[in-house]
């Protein structure tokens, strides 16, 4: 016998097996539980809710018993068994959520190999199959993603403690939070991401103030008079160059955001370096915002202001810097200089304002120049003149940004903003009530419809077109869930092809050099025609966002009109999606072309003279910064599309599943009493927060 074993004999106790044999034993008697645990799975597949069951059950109650009590002492004699060498059963050491994650990976893999492009490999899809085909893979997997979510906690007790830190910020949010806890003891999923929307709709309650004007109008100043701070830089030449947002924070801090999407933290004297004409000329550090944070307590209330690029600036990409920003601007401030008085800019400036809906307040800065005969005779002009150019009667404020007159823009403050502050809030706060109060009646009726699938109320619904509204249901779902990989193709695709932009410049300068006698082309101008082609060219692709989103708001609101329900989503929820594009910057302006007697030669020579400068002037740049826009362009179309998504599968999922229930196929075994009492804390909800609780009241 070999020395080791001859020492293992020596020290083993009478009756125990060696290592590798207890390790075997262990091994046997987890397989055979695991043995177990699939006949248990057999035995209840009566039970079971898998409308796919493998097993005809042949076997009455009676019996299952009788074989359940087999099983317990065959578990309770494999402890037993074990315990006869001194081990224990080993503590599991895969976490269930893990577990979990893993199958769903497999489940996610499998939905994949639904897509048509994978089920050609069966044969040809037929073409009337294909979006409904997407629709059933985009059903599936938004119902995986849920489960993930769920398991990452963006929902489940994270929610319950977003509600609770909504209720500190003053919002009415107990009806809501009753709505969570009743989703969750009645297992209704299909309604935790329209609640984590409504939370996050509440959790982004900011008011943005845009102040606009020209170049020295005072914005930066009058932002700063405003706050009673100096944050933003002011001076001789202090040409804002890219939107600088101010919000309420503890301590004064600033960051910015580059076109490369990257952003960094920096000192209030840094940031004046980055978004000055002065400190950035022409912006060649490619910044596209910066956000200031300051301990001002007229910014408390969730109000955001913006001083944006100042209109007529030397290079015109401040235009449209400031005219980008409008989809995000909730009130606008048009600030005239007292000391130049109207011209065409402030006037096409207001114009603009009201033509995208956005309500315009005007400023006379500097008003502190004028003597008070001059001052009330340059109002009653500005008045006069938008009136007879833009139909439109306007109040002009006189302001200063100087100490010593600061009480006309206090009384401007106090009168004007702070009223519209406060019926913003009661605006959204009303808004957000009325998708609760919609999201009640429709958990009302998911529990109404779980007790009475076979009463009166199945019956009265039964005429529905339960088939059509599943059809339409997938086809929405797969547009919508297809949506994203099309948008990221088309727009790095577009990023690669900077000779399409130079390209379609060169149209522009042509068509220009037709109509007029100029022997040259001018920088500005130049630039000017390169960003309308980028704007244009990526206008396609954003309608066919735009429209895919419209029709499937249409659609959900045809059903949820058709099931009588209440809560539908609406275009308002498409458009705040689409604001805050990413935007164009080329960081300089192209060399002027001096055509000469170029323009002799004909079309074809000039065009690539034109070219051929443009090329040699912006052609490495505008490669770089096309790339970036298109990755920026790619990155922002994948989030807008998610939370579409999302917003889309969140009423889809609800309607779905009460066609389930109208038509008889959801089985799920429910607790009765506690659906009724949840069904009555619903009913007897009233405004004081504060429900009558009448248990079984149905009984």
């Amino acid at each position: 016998m070999p020395e080791e074993d001859l020492s293992s004999a020596m020290t083993r106790h009478a009756g125990e097996l060696n290592e590798n044999q207890q390790k075997r034993l262990r091994i046997s008697c987890h397989y055979i539980d695991k043995l177990l645990s699939d006949i248990e799975e057999i035995l209840h597949q009566a039970t079971s809710q898998s409308p796919f069951p493998r097993h005809i059950v042949d076997i009455g109650p009676a019996q299952i018993r009788m074989l359940e009590d087999y099983i317990r002492r065959i578990r309770s004699q494999l402890v037993h068994t074990i315990a006869w060498q001194n081990m224990k059963p080993e503590p599991p050491d895969v976490p269930a959520s893990r577990a979990v994650s893993t199958y769903l990976t497999f489940i996610d893999i499998a939905i994949e190999e639904l897509k048509p492009k994978y089920m050609r490999g069966s044969g040809a899809v037929p073409e009337d199959a294909v979006d409904e085909l997407n629709g059933v893979v985009h059903e599936l997997r938004s119902l995986i993603d849920g489960i993930q979510d769920y398991l990452k906690q963006e929902f489940g007790t994270n929610l319950e403690k977003r509600l609770q830190q909504l209720e500190k910020t003053g919002y009415d949010v107990g009806l809501l939070r009753l709505l969570e806890q009743i989703a969750t003891r009645n297992g209704l999923v299909e309604f935790r991401l329209r609640m984590d929307a409504l939370a996050a709709r509440m959790e982004e309650d900011n008011f943005e103030v845009a102040l606009f004007g020209r170049v020295s109008s005072g914005k930066s100043s009058l932002l700063n008079a405003l706050l009673r701070t100096d944050v933003l830089p002011v001076g001789i030449n202090p040409i804002t160059a890219v939107p600088t947002k101010l919000r309420y924070g503890t301590t004064l801090k600033a960051a910015v955001s580059y076109g490369d999407g990257r952003s960094a933290l920096l000192s209030i004297e840094e940031l004046g370096h980055l978004v000055t004409e002065q400190g950035n000329p022409g912006n060649l550090k490619n910044v596209v915002g910066a956000l200031v944070e300051v301990p001002s307590s007229r910014l408390k209330e969730g109000i955001l202001l913006v001083d944006t690029p100042g209109l007529g600036s030397l290079a015109k990409r401040g235009v449209r810097e400031t005219l980008a920003y409008l989809p995000s601007c909730d009130l606008a401030l048009l600030l005239i200089d007292a000391g130049a008085t109207l011209n065409e800019e402030d006037v096409g400036t207001l114009r603009l304002l009201y033509e995208a809906g956005i309500p315009a307040l005007v400023l006379l800065s500097k008003s502190d120049l004028l003597a008070e005969t001059d001052l009330h005779r340059t109002i009653l002009y500005i008045h006069e003149h938008v009136q007879h150019e833009l139909k439109l009667d306007v109040v002009i404020h006189p302001v200063s940004a100087l100490p010593s007159n600061s009480i006309m823009l206090d009384q401007f403050f106090e009168r004007e903003l702070v009223p519209r502050f406060d019926q913003a809030r009661t605006l959204r706060v009303a808004s957000v009530a009325r998708k609760i109060g919609a999201l009640r009646e429709a958990v009302k009726s998911a529990l109404e419809s779980t007790l009475n699938r076979e009463k009166r109320r199945a019956v009265q619904q039964s005429n529905l077109d339960i088939s059509e509204m599943e059809s339409t249901l997938r086809v929405v779902t797969g547009e919508v869930g297809e949506l994203s990989t099309a948008l990221d193709r088309t727009f790095r695709e577009f990023g690669e092809k900077p000779n399409v932009v130079l390209d379609g410049a060169v149209d522009h300068a042509i068509e220009w050099l037709r109509n007029n006698s100029e022997n040259h082309l001018p920088p500005l101008q130049l630039s000017e025609w390169i960003h309308e082609v980028v704007w244009r060219s990526v206008q396609p692709p954003i309608e066919r966002l735009r429209s895919v989103g419209g029709h499937a708001m249409e659609s959900l609101q045809k059903i949820a009109k058709e099931m009588g329900r209440m809560d539908a989503p609406s275009h308002e929820d498409l458009d705040l999606l689409l604001r805050d594009m990413p935007r164009f910057e080329l960081a300089v302006l192209p060399q002027p072309i001096r055509l000469g007697h170029w323009k002799f030669f004909g079309e074809s020579i000039v065009r690539t003279k034109i070219k051929a400068n443009l090329n040699d002037s912006t052609g490495p740049l505008m490669k770089n910064e096309l790339h970036f826009y298109g990755l920026a362009l790619s990155q922002w179309s994948r989030q807008v599309v998610r939370k579409l998504e999302a917003i889309v599968n969140s009423y889809a999922d609800a309607y779905r599943v009460q066609i389930h229930r109208l038509s008889g196929t959801s089985e799920k075994v429910v607790d009765v009493d506690q659906l009724e009492e949840d069904l009555a804390l619903l009913m007897n909800w009233d405004r004081t927060g504060k429900p009558s609780l009448q248990r079984n009241v149905h009984k």
